[in-house]
């Protein structure tokens, strides 16, 4: 079952690297390898199991001798701690958090999809706590060089990550969209999605979402309105979109 769903995300991880302009150098399910646009060529492990410090330094190694950067993408609800959890780091993310920043990227899966997020580990004392960040998608993907003093990943390597996108300006906006300019906003806010994201993203993000939410699985009182809030959000995002979309 567990190595059904990592096809599954890998299918869907490779539709959205074409989508985005990536040629597909290599395909082997949980290790894909791309040329992104800019020129780097990134090598994409899905990690769906427990993965040892060794292994991560191997796979560096490897990668770095080839001129390719290295991306580990861990199945979150399998591999990471929970959020809002603090926790006190293990060897192996330790050596993941000292390459991408304090945080690793990690992915999750709804039906078909696949969403990925960056989980970063705040400090907390003696601790970190644990926060995800907002979805990312394949077009923010960049290969860069970093350095790391940390255990046997230390050294410079070549990793790969996920940029953030400017908003999109407001003084760019036609003037009848602002006078719906917070209620837009809100519903941004309401998927956890930037103003630049792709219909794709707003799709998965609300489907996310409302896999919690939804009155066959929401307890809470009110979660018919949480879901209707929910499928309004939705639709005034794609409807503002469509409207930003030139004609072809």
């Amino acid at each position: 079952m567990v190595r059904f769903d990592t096809y599954k995300a890998s299918a869907f991880l490779v539709w959205q690297l074409k989508h985005a302009g990536a040629v597909i150098q290599e395909d082997g399910g949980d290790i894909i390898q791309v040329r992104i646009a800019s020129g780097e060529t990134i090598r994409i492990h899905l990690i769906e199991s427990s993965i040892p410090v060794y292994e991560i330094k191997n796979t560096l190694a490897d990668n770095d001798a080839s001129g390719i950067h290295t991306l580990f993408l861990l199945w979150c609800d399998m591999l990471l701690p929970t959020e809002g959890h603090v926790v006190e780091k293990q060897d192996w993310e330790i050596a993941l958090a000292a390459l991408y920043g304090e945080r690793i990227y990690a992915y999750d899966l709804y039906g078909s999809e696949m969403f990925i997020f960056p989980v970063h580990y705040d400090p907390h004392g003696a601790y970190h706590h644990i926060r995800y960040g907002k979805m990312v998608g394949a077009r923010q993907l960049f290969g860069e060089m970093v350095e790391t003093w940390v255990g046997t990943v230390r050294g410079r390597h070549r990793v790969a990550g996920f940029a953030e996108r400017a908003h999109r300006s407001q003084q760019h906006m036609p003037p009848a969209d602002r006078a719906g300019l917070d209620a837009l906003a809100a519903a941004y806010a309401l998927l956890g999605v930037r103003a630049d994201a792709e219909p794709e993203d707003v799709k998965t993000a609300f489907r996310r979402i409302a896999r919690k939410i939804h009155p066959d699985v929401n307890p809470s009182h009110d979660a018919t309105r949480q879901m209707q809030a929910l499928n309004e959000a939705y639709r005034r995002i794609m409807n503002a979109i469509d409207d930003d979309t030139p004609a072809s």
